[in-house]
This record gives structure tokens, sequence and C-alpha cells, in this order.
């Protein structure tokens, strides 16, 4: 494994751990803000490339490089953390009913919380993968073959063509916290 493996692995591994803590009653109502998030950026990501890229060639310049592509980068990642942060701070969406007992309530916190690990750590290496690792251009080396193989199943890359389709697991989400 290499270090850009390393890292978000470890960003996963947090938030696993952090979904272990809170219970998946809990977990379950970031992960539909994540959804949620990840539904929004991804369907608008065209035009908010189109209005920051003409923005940041403005003002860095037209050259290629790393002006531009930090600039979007920079905003993607805040922007989703931002909504990832304000998904657990706080006053949270919890789903109703009572948490299951000790075996199967761990299994399902621990399934949510890998969830919720590959939905965030996924989102922010795609952000840095599609706009060419501005962050990391000091330490940036050749990425292994197992980096180089989950880039194409980081969470915004699945459903890059047709985005629409992240509204399937938010509406199941809904309906299920509706029906509590």
């Amino acid at each position: 494994m290499g270090p850009i493996e390393i890292l978000y692995l470890t960003i996963g591994i947090i938030v696993v751990l952090i979904g272990l803590a809170r219970g998946y009653v809990k977990e379950l109502g970031s992960t539909l803000i994540i959804l949620v998030a990840l539904f929004i950026l991804t369907f608008f990501k065209e035009p908010v490339d189109a209005a920051l890229g003409a923005t940041a060639q403005g003002a860095f310049g037209s050259e290629e490089g790393a002006g531009p592509e930090l600039f979007l980068s920079l905003f993607y990642t805040i922007v989703f953390v931002a909504i990832v942060f304000t998904g657990y701070a706080g006053r949270t969406l919890t789903f109703g009913g009572h948490p299951a007992p000790p075996p199967q309530g761990l299994l399902l916190s621990l399934l949510v919380g890998i969830i919720n690990g590959y939905l965030i750590a996924g989102t922010l290496w795609y952000y840095q993968e599609a706009y060419g690792y501005p962050f990391f251009q000091p330490f940036q080396s050749e990425f292994t073959e197992a980096a180089q193989a989950m880039i194409a199943f980081l969470p915004p890359s699945l459903f890059e063509d047709n985005p629409v389709y992240w509204i399937i697991p938010v509406a199941i989400l809904l309906i299920i916290r509706v029906r509590g």
C-alpha cells in the first residue's frame, strides 16, 4: 500500500470508529446527509466547475496547473466537509425505533460506519483525483496498482454519468426514517 491509500484508509477507519461509538440509529441520519451531499455535488458539478473554473482562471491566470485545480479541489473538499460536519454535529437526524441488542446492533453500527467511512474518505479522495492531487503536488509519486484500481470505485465515480441515481438510496432512507 502506498501513502495515498493509507491516508484515506485512516480517514475511513476513524469514521468507522465514530460510527461504532454513535450507533447505527444516529449514524443512518449522517448517511442520509452524506448521500444528499453527494447528490448535490455530483448533480451540479458541471455548472459549478464552469463558473468556478472561470473565476479561478481569472484570479490565478490562464495557466493549467496548481491555481484553478487547487481552487476547485479546495472548494469541493470544504463544501463536502462542511456538510458532513453539520450531519454529525449537534442535534442529528436519528432513525426511530429501539437499537438492536449487542451482537446485531454492534454489527449494524459497524456496517453503517463502514458505509459512511467509504462515502466520506472516498469522496475526499475523488476530489483530489478529479483535479490532479493539488494538495499532494510536493509529495506526489507513482501510485500503487491498488490505488489505481480503487479510483474507479470512489463514490462520486459510481454514478458520474447519471448522478440522479444518488436519489435512490436517499429515498430508501427517507422512507425508513418516516416509517420508523
